[in-house]
């Protein structure tokens, strides 16, 4: 059996009859026929969108929606056609960050969070986050990103109305209930304008402040090939942190843009950013990141 996945984490697998069909969870989404016995399939086409597959005395190509994850021999050139002639970019020698290998995550950039008329706006948070520019400093990352073909994931923190998820076992959470914050589908929930999904990023929900404890996040990084992340969102000493320490022990590399990330105020964040983030990632600023992604050096 030979399989390939999507960017979006559904899994295509040869099997009797033609290739079947899974979802992220394993979950069997249907059958595609082939005539004939398939040995092996993979992406191609201008946008990687034509998924082809090769069976025992023809080829047969699909159009699908989504497009392929991406492999490091995708983004040898900008159209997707390779030229084999033409020597591979040299980015991941000089910059140390491989894009098919790499992840921006952007937390709880939520307008409860952040943003001025939000739940927690009394906290200093909207204040903060306009004093580092957040949402515009992650704005510019995740378009540099996205050009380079690393994995934006946005994770949200999202509640039940009600939040029967949500223990009182501690001030932040019994605040997050008392506010009746960050519930699905209320304004509060949603993304800073400036930050909303764009096509081929990928979204994970949470209840916890570590992005690793209640979510997909790890198995869809494992999946996706991913050991590198750039770290960035709300709160700097919370989520961020957290979401860092975790991140290290799991092996993963960490790089931290501290301009695009905020908290409730100034001294909170640089205490995580000198000290706590010092010893579990590389912290440096946006621009040094993106000149990183366009291959420069930090």
């Amino acid at each position: 059996m030979t399989g390939r996945f999507d960017s979006n984490g559904t899994g295509y697998f040869t099997a009797p009859g033609g290739v079947w069909v899974y979802d992220f969870h394993g979950m069997l989404l249907g059958e595609i026929q082939i005539p004939e016995m398939v040995a092996n399939l993979h992406w191609g086409g201008d946008n990687w969108s034509d998924l082809y597959l090769c069976a025992c005395t023809g080829l047969y190509r699909l159009k699908t929606r989504a497009q392929g994850k991406r492999e490091p021999f995708m983004d040898a050139r900008p159209s997707g056609a390779v030229d084999f002639n033409e020597a591979a970019p040299a980015a991941d020698q000089s910059t140390g960050l491989t894009p098919s290998r790499t992840a921006l995550l952007i937390q709880d950039m939520q307008n409860d969070v952040i943003m001025p008329g939000g739940a927690f706006a009394d906290s200093g948070a909207p204040d903060h986050a306009k004093t580092q520019n957040v949402v515009q400093n992650s704005a510019r990352l995740a378009a540099a990103c996205r050009a380079v073909g690393i994995q934006v994931i946005h994770i949200w923190f999202a509640c039940e109305p009600g939040h029967p998820g949500i223990a009182r076992n501690g001030p932040l959470f019994e605040g997050l209930i008392d506010a009746n914050a960050l519930v699905s589908g209320t304004w509060g929930a949603q993304p800073a304008k400036g930050l909303e999904p764009a096509q081929r990023d990928l979204v994970v929900e949470k209840q916890s402040m570590s992005a690793w404890e209640t979510s997909r996040l790890e198995s869809l990084l494992r999946r996706l090939g991913i050991d590198t992340l750039i770290n960035t969102g709300a709160w700097t000493n919370m989520s961020v942190e957290h979401t860092a320490r975790t991140a290290a022990d799991k092996g993963f590399r960490v790089v931290v843009p501290e301009d695009s990330c905020s908290t409730m105020n100034a001294d909170w964040h640089r205490a995580s950013i000198d000290y706590a983030m010092a010893n579990v990632a590389t912290v440096t600023t946006t621009d040094a990141v993106i000149s990183m992604i366009k291959g420069g050096r930090a």
